[in-house]
């Protein structure tokens, strides 16, 4: 997808010559300074019936956020663009309301229904995003729901919405740690994905909620290892993690019990050394044992 704020720079020549370049940044006044007629233009703007002026409003509180400004205040005027038709002013709203939800969690249960139906959304990047949403308000009275929220994302047909739903399950879990069991469940079923998008995500899933049940990895294991080449740099130090760990706990230590080569060595030399010089101290002791050496001497001739 497309960053809202992305650079646009046009050259164009005069009509003296060609010599002439004019050049124009886009985006660049949403950076400005804004003082309180322009956040009265921001709401303005946010309550338009208008899908350009809502994307316009929606990028000038995006920029604020950048620059790190507070825009929780307009938080009420966002919820309200949450049922926009346009799929561009979705994308922009759950940008804001993911970055707030946590904070304004109470404001956010107003629209949790509306999270719910874009759960099952044609688009892909709404659908993981509501799904962030929702995770991410921070009320344990509906943790039951959010379970329910995840356990569908987790069945899509998307690689995108199944590692959100991955992710997920940790929020979820450290929200609200009874929900342990179901949580369980999900996991087992992401460490069969054989995406490489979604493993890493699942991994590190199962190390935050689940990480002693290593019953879950032994039909996976080799699935995991032959994917790891061929997921991200992120992905990959989580599954070495695993590996690490699961290593150390059903591999046998090679160097447990036994002696390193020089001691190893020395120590059978000197049990070799003893027994010979004892035999050789009892033959030289005992004198039947010369008189038996003479008598086989004599019966060979």
């Amino acid at each position: 997808t497309e960053h809202p704020f992305r650079l646009v720079i046009t050259f164009s020549a005069s009509r003296r010559g060609g010599k002439g370049v004019k050049m124009s940044l886009s985006d660049a006044h949403y950076f400005e300074e804004m003082g309180v007629k322009k956040y009265e233009e921001i709401r303005v703007l946010l309550d338009s019936r208008e899908a350009k002026d809502k994307i316009e409003g929606m990028k000038r509180l995006l920029a604020m956020i950048s620059i790190g400004r507070d825009a929780s205040s307009f938080f009420p005027d966002v919820v309200k663009c949450v049922v926009s038709t346009s799929l561009e002013v979705k994308k922009l709203v759950y940008m804001f309301l993911t970055h707030y939800a946590e904070a304004k969690s109470n404001e956010a249960l107003l629209t949790i229904n509306t999270f719910q139906k874009d759960l099952s959304d044609s688009n892909q990047v709404i659908r993981s995003s509501a799904l962030r949403v929702m995770t991410s308000i921070r009320v344990p009275i509906i943790a039951q729901l959010q379970v329910m929220a995840v356990k569908q994302c987790v069945r899509d047909s998307s690689p995108y919405v199944r590692k959100a739903a991955a992710h997920a399950t940790a929020k979820v879990f450290a929200l609200d740690s009874s929900q342990k069991d179901a949580l369980v469940d999900l996991i087992q079923t992401l460490l069969q994905d054989n995406s490489t998008l979604v493993v890493g995500s699942a991994v590190a899933a199962f190390q935050e909620v689940c990480p002693e049940r290593f019953d879950l990895l032994h039909p996976n294991m080799r699935k995991l290892c032959r994917l790891c080449a061929d997921t991200d740099e992120w992905a990959q130090i989580v599954l070495l993690d695993l590996f690490l760990r699961y290593g150390r706990h059903f591999f046998l230590d090679p160097n447990k019990g036994t002696f390193s080569e020089d001691e190893g060595g020395d120590e059978d030399k000197k049990k070799k050394k003893k027994k010979k010089d004892k035999k050789d101290k009892d033959g030289e002791d005992s004198p039947e044992g010369d008189d038996d050496g003479e008598k086989k001497k004599k019966k060979k001739k």
